[in-house]
């Protein structure tokens, strides 16, 4: 037999380059590993991200649209409490039978939640730690005077809230909605005679403010949207670590909340807010 000139790897050289490939293994290991980990925390980090971010524009938008803002307040600015009138056309009427033109909150009762509570049915309005405190249904902002407020844009008793409180004839004037003028546009002023019909459409005290409500559960670290009105509730996050609201005036309001995610990671939203339709409850809402 003839010897071939091949040469195969020796014993060393094998065992060199099995630890070569242990190296390069263990390095695409690792670098797989941090990958996978890093992607892992964006991903945790990007839904945490959205989660607040969808609370903050349901609260945002909420407050910007709405008629009353009514928690917190300047009884109380600072709470953990968020409470707007929520936009429910409860007679479901319009201004000229145009839809685009919603009469929202056009005519509430001296009881403007329609709860039989004062303020809000189950919670501390005015932050001085007692619920429903009162218990005159009439007392709208719990801060035990009623109907001391009326609808002018105004702040009539002088406590830094305006138009918290105002009866049943919501402009105070003894007149169907606005006095001397044909609020509904039916070719008659001051219509019916009722002065607690304040849109003039011949029915009284139809539309309640129908409240949203946003409240902070620190020992579930929960944030919590609810509608009364309708009995819905929805937790919007179950990661909240902080979530405050700060009444700095009528028009300016300041949301913030924090987030914790389940690795550790925090996020932070604040935001200024302004009720635009504070001073304009008659017409097309500010969209």
């Amino acid at each position: 037999m003839k010897a071939t000139n091949e040469k195969g790897l020796t014993l060393l050289e094998l065992l060199i380059s099995i630890a070569i490939l242990a190296i390069v293994v263990g390095a695409a290991t690792l670098f797989t590993s941090t990958s996978i980990n890093t992607q892992r925390q964006g991903t945790a980090r990007s839904k945490l991200y959205l989660e607040g971010l969808l609370a903050m524009e349901r609260m945002g938008s909420g407050v910007r649209r709405c008629t009353y803002f009514l928690i917190p307040n300047a009884h109380r600015p600072t709470r953990d409490i968020l409470a707007f009138s929520g936009r429910v056309n409860e007679d479901n009427d319009f201004y000229f039978n145009d839809p685009l033109f919603p009469r929202i909150d056009e005519d509430p009762d001296y009881d403007m939640n329609l709860d039989n509570q004062p303020g809000i049915g189950g919670l501390d309005d005015n932050g001085n730690g007692l619920v429903d405190d009162g218990s005159d249904r009439e007392d709208d902002d719990e801060d035990l005077s009623k109907n001391e407020d009326w609808l002018d844009g105004v702040d009539n008793d002088g406590d830094g809230n305006i138009d918290e409180d105002f009866n049943g004839d919501a402009n105070g004037d003894n007149q169907p909605g606005i006095a001397g003028i044909d609020d509904n546009g039916n070719g008659l002023v001051d219509d019916g005679g009722d002065k607690e019909d304040d849109d003039e459409d011949l029915s009284k005290n139809e539309d309640p403010l129908n409240a949203s409500i946003y409240v902070f559960d620190s020992g579930s670290k929960t944030l919590r949207e609810s509608f009364p009105h309708t009995g819905e509730s929805t937790d919007l996050s179950q990661h909240v670590t902080f979530f405050q609201v700060t009444y700095e005036a009528p028009g300016r309001i300041l949301i913030e909340l924090t987030l914790a995610g389940d690795a550790g990671e925090n996020l932070t939203f604040s935001e200024y807010v302004c009720p635009r339709n504070t001073f304009q409850r008659a017409g097309k809402r500010v969209r």
